[in-house]
């Protein structure tokens, strides 16, 4: 399976109302966009980016000197697209009903802050409808050595040793795009408070801490949703 997976940042002048006209426009992706074998979208869980909000410019660390504070905030919505190969999301990305979605996307969103990966998994589609995932995408450091590399991907797979979790999986970016995101650990979990536990806690912390070593760190990409998706 191949699956595309991009996280938004909103505008800081986003209504509530436009808020609901793009999670209806994500899912309408799913829906009538050619070459799409199954989607699933969401709003973040935890906050997604009020935390950058309530921080006022001039008193935020610039990402690019904030590598040991990491990621300013969480994003705010994520949208995974699930296709049987690379002429199905050919076929998506032609489609004019994407372009639509795309164009509006790009009015509430900041476009040049969303976050792309595309990755492959064996199997199913990874959508349990009601569960709750959480995708976070990185960006290797330059010149991070394989080792280094290796034990980031190996501390991203421990997360599927914490309580509540039902899968973990990792995917490397396939992709051609200059701006994707090197790499993705999509993790699932049973329900909300597992999702909470899982990144307040120490395992993940841990985890972190290894990944930091090897990325961007201040570059992270995160968003907890719960799965609408099929």
């Amino acid at each position: 399976m191949l699956r595309h997976t991009a996280l938004f940042i909103h505008r800081d002048t986003i209504t509530e109302q436009q808020k609901l006209a793009m999670l209806r426009g994500l899912a309408f992706l799913r829906m009538e966009c050619a070459g799409v074998r199954a989607g699933d979208y969401g709003p973040d869980l935890l906050g997604g980016s009020s935390r950058l909000l309530a921080v006022p410019p001039w008193k935020r660390t610039p990402r690019w000197r904030g590598r040991r504070e990491g990621p300013p905030s969480h994003y705010d919505v994520a949208l995974h697209l699930d296709f049987d190969d690379q002429d199905g999301m050919a076929r998506y990305l032609a489609d004019e009903a994407h372009r639509d979605v795309a164009r509006f996307n790009a009015s509430v969103t900041i476009p040049d802050l969303t976050a792309r990966v595309d990755w492959r998994y064996e199997g199913a589609p990874l959508i349990r409808r009601g569960l709750v995932r959480h995708a976070a995408m990185f960006v290797w450091t330059d010149g991070a050595p394989a080792a280094g590399r290796a034990r980031a991907l190996d501390a991203a797979r421990g997360l599927a040793k914490a309580p509540g979790v039902v899968s973990a999986a990792i995917g490397e970016n396939v992709g051609t795009h200059a701006a994707n995101f090197d790499w993705i650990v999509d993790v699932q979990m049973q329900q909300p408070a597992d999702a909470r536990a899982l990144v307040d806690g120490p395992l993940y912390a841990e985890a972190m801490a290894v990944i930091a070593q090897a990325t961007k760190y201040e570059w992270t990409a995160r968003v907890t949703h719960v799965m609408r998706g099929y």
